[in-house]
């Protein structure tokens, strides 16, 4: 597709877009997420139906964004794969008997991870729009386009481990989850990142309930700790680095992190002494692309001399992208995220996740992106500032 043009295939979209959109409870996908091949058969069919509706809905939105928008390279990259999944799908012949089955789930395997960087470019393509236009905001397109994505990654995910399913696993729900065994491996990982880019970095204390469990899924748990806690260890060292002459001398204060279990949520607490932030700042930084770390413009010659340690930092700092999408997963299955700030000192993130036990209330909803579509779904402290 040139950057001017429309797909080729751009009818075809918009007939499949304007189909019936079949919302599915997570408690119905996992109900129906068994390994033998008469399951397998109907999850194909319905895959094969439904996925297309979800992937031309997003495709007309990438279409009626603005040109600079949609003609940027990453941007551009991710509407490309969209659009080869939707062709690839679409044609995809009749899933009508056992022998396709196989072959249309390597379809879909391989689309998935087609799709793994999506998150990143979109950040990185919307960081590069917005640093030549600062006044364009498309915050109302940022937030359908990754709740859709969380409901098609679900749906990818869960079909292809259908047909490897694994111990403890029901589909992409792994039973008897313990978050501090995920959040002790996401802080391993993030010290060591810490103290290759500062000398130094804040340990990490746990507390509470540790050896609570619920079921949940894994990935979406990783992902969410990850994004709380790398900000809580960067603010802690930055903070007190402002009066200390070097690493060397620096006095850091542990981040702490407390879980606790309740009838509907697991509560995940972290708390850093990382200086804090005034009010005004709280309500920026759960919009898509705010972030406390100043952009480098500096020269092509100084990025490529100072790469390793701009590709650490940016490894820490991320594209703004880290709060708005840790609610929205959160939000997701009912939870939510909650910042408590008290300037000059630190804040306290809690992280609540509801239980998805099979049969639970918090299962049979309609999943969020349906909502969605509907029009129904109105995130807490949402803030849009996308043109009117």
């Amino acid at each position: 597709m040139q950057l001017a043009s429309l797909p080729k295939n751009f009818r075809r979209i918009r007939d499949v877009a304007r189909m019936p959109y079949d919302g599915l409870s997570l408690g119905a996908l996992l109900r129906g997420t068994r390994p033998d091949p008469p399951s397998m058969l109907r999850s194909s069919q319905w895959m094969q139906e439904q996925l297309p509706v979800r992937l031309a809905r997003r495709i007309e939105d990438f279409i009626q964004l603005p040109h600079v928008v949609v003609s940027n390279p990453q941007v551009n990259t991710v509407l490309h794969h969209y659009l080869d999944t939707f062709d690839a799908v679409s044609s995809f012949p009749p899933v009508t008997e056992q022998e396709h089955v196989e072959r249309f789930r390597e379809l879909i395997s391989h689309h998935m991870q087609l799709h793994n960087h999506g998150t990143r470019q979109i950040a990185d393509g919307y960081r590069q729009v917005r640093r030549l236009y600062p006044h364009i905001r498309l915050d109302s397109f940022l937030h359908t386009f990754f709740t859709s994505r969380i409901a098609m990654r679900i749906l990818m995910e869960n079909f292809v481990n259908q047909h490897q399913p694994q111990e403890g696993f029901i589909g992409v729900v792994k039973t008897n989850m313990r978050p501090l065994s995920i959040t002790m491996d996401c802080a391993d990982e993030l010290k060591k990142l810490v103290k290759q880019i500062y000398g130094v970095t804040p340990d990490v204390e746990f507390r509470g309930n540790l050896d609570c469990t619920l079921d949940y899924i894994p990935r979406h748990v990783s992902y969410m700790i990850q994004e709380v806690l790398k900000n809580a260890l960067r603010a802690t060292v930055e903070w007190h680095l402002q009066a200390c002459p070097g690493p060397s001398s620096i006095d850091v204060p542990p981040v702490m992190v407390e879980l606790q279990k309740g009838d509907v949520h697991v509560i995940i607490k972290i708390s850093d002494q990382g200086g804090g932030m005034p009010r005004k700042m709280q309500e920026e930084a759960w919009q898509y692309g705010w972030t406390t770390v100043a952009q480098n413009s500096s020269s092509e010659e100084a990025q490529e001399a100072h790469g390793a340690k701009m590709q650490l930092n940016q490894g820490l700092a991320g594209f703004g992208f880290g709060l708005p999408l840790t609610r929205l997963h959160a939000q997701y299955f009912g939870g939510d995220v909650f910042m408590q700030a008290l300037p000059g000192h630190g804040t306290d993130m809690y992280l609540l996740l509801t239980h998805l036990k099979e049969g639970s209330k918090s299962t049979e909803v309609e999943d969020l992106a349906t909502t969605l579509e509907q029009g129904l779904f109105r995130p807490v402290a949402s803030i849009d500032l996308s043109p009117s």
